[in-house]
Parts: structure tokens; C-alpha cells; sequence
């Protein structure tokens, strides 16, 4: 993930613009409440971080990414905020065990909420990751997905899994619906072209 190092210095400001709206899209589709926890997988810079802030609740939010790079663009947001609420700490999404992120967050690892954009479509072994993520999931907790899938490959698609080191084959949301009750699905509003793909959101309770 060496070339997320380098991303991240301007993820930001070439990408952000253009997902920011399906992030407070997936932020409304979490329904947090006061009290509750929050893991943000692969929560890269902390672009996610200032949708669940807007929403003025008392919870606390922990983020994780395998970028060092990603996560010091992270903590520097945090920082320049004065956000108390928001632990970060670096992981490979694919060894997050209960055991695992109690040693990292030095609490008890079960969610009420979790939230993955643009994640499942670059980390090896996704299917891995999507079970840790239910492992980590409180029995009637919730998890928003965010990602592409590419329905038609072009030229676009090709270039987006070249700078984004994607696979937009994944057809993420079938596999995570089968996990889940109250299952959404919705595609975004943004340009297949700009993405390389359909942009979708998707959401369920853990079964």
C-alpha cells in the first residue's frame, strides 16, 4: 500500500468533490444514535469523518486503515478540528480479529455501526474482510457499503483500477446481503465515466 502513501497527499483534493454527497448519503443510511460506536474500515484521510461529526451526536467514532500515509492525513483532520471522539489506528483489514482491535482500541471490539467506501474494491481478500466485519458487529448492529461495480468495462473502468489499484468485478453488495436482514440497495448519482463504474450504497442488519 506504498502507493496510498502517496495518494494521500492528494486524495482529497482530486477525489473528494466528487464522492462527497454518497458519503452523507451512507452516513444517513447508518442511523447513528447517541451512544453508539462507530468502526470506519479503511477510512483512509477521515473523508467520512466530518459527515458523522455534522450529525452533533455524543459517539465515538474509530477508524483504521492499512495507509500510514492515509492515516496521518487522518489524524491531521482530527487534530485541526479538535475532534475528541475519533481513535485511529493502522491495520491490515484482513487480521481485524476481536482479539486483534481490543489490543488496538484497548475496549471491548463490538460495533453498533460500520462503514467501508471505496474499500472493498481494493483490499485482497475481500470476502475475508467482510466477515471480520460481522465479527466486530454487535448482534443488531448495521453496516453501510459503499463502493463500484463495473457492469460494462471501458476504458474508464480500466484507468480507475489502475490509479485506484481496484477490482471493479466484485459484486460486493450479493454476497453482503446474504449476511444481512433489512437489506438496501440503491445506486448513486454520479457519473460512470468519473468512477469506472456504478456507484452503489448498500446497507443491512446483521442477521
Amino acid at each position: 500500500m506504498k502507493w496510498y502513501d502517496i495518494f494521500s497527499n492528494f486524495y482529497d483534493s482530486s477525489l473528494e468533490k466528487l464522492y462527497a454527497e454518497s458519503r452523507k448519503r451512507a452516513v444517513e443510511l447508518l442511523a447513528l444514535e447517541d451512544g453508539q460506536t462507530v468502526l470506519d474500515v479503511a477510512c483512509g484521510t477521515g473523508a467520512n469523518f466530518k459527515h458523522i461529526q455534522a450529525l452533533n451526536l455524543d459517539i465515538h467514532i474509530y477508524g483504521t486503515d492499512f495507509s500510514e500515509g492515509m492515516l496521518r492525513r487522518g489524524k491531521d483532520m482530527i487534530e485541526k478540528n479538535n475532534w475528541k471522539n475519533i481513535t485511529l489506528f493502522q491495520a491490515d483489514a484482513r487480521e481485524l480479529t476481536p482479539d486483534f482491535v481490543s489490543q488496538k482500541i484497548k475496549s471491548e471490539p463490538c460495533f453498533d455501526r460500520i462503514i467501508c467506501v471505496l474499500g472493498l474494491s481494493v483490499i485482497p481478500d475481500w470476502e475475508v474482510v467482510l466477515d471480520r466485519m460481522f465479527d466486530l458487529l454487535k448482534d443488531d448492529g448495521k453496516i453501510v457499503i459503499v463502493d463500484v461495480f463495473a457492469e460494462k468495462r471501458d476504458f474508464n473502468t480500466w484507468l480507475v483500477e489502475k490509479i485506484a489499484k481496484a477490482d471493479l468485478n466484485r459484486e460486493i453488495w450479493q454476497t453482503f446481503e446474504k449476511r444481512t436482514t433489512n437489506f438496501h440497495h440503491e445506486y448513486l448519482p454520479v457519473k460512470e465515466s468519473k468512477v469506472g463504474g456504478k456507484l452503489f450504497v448498500a446497507s443491512g442488519m446483521k442477521k
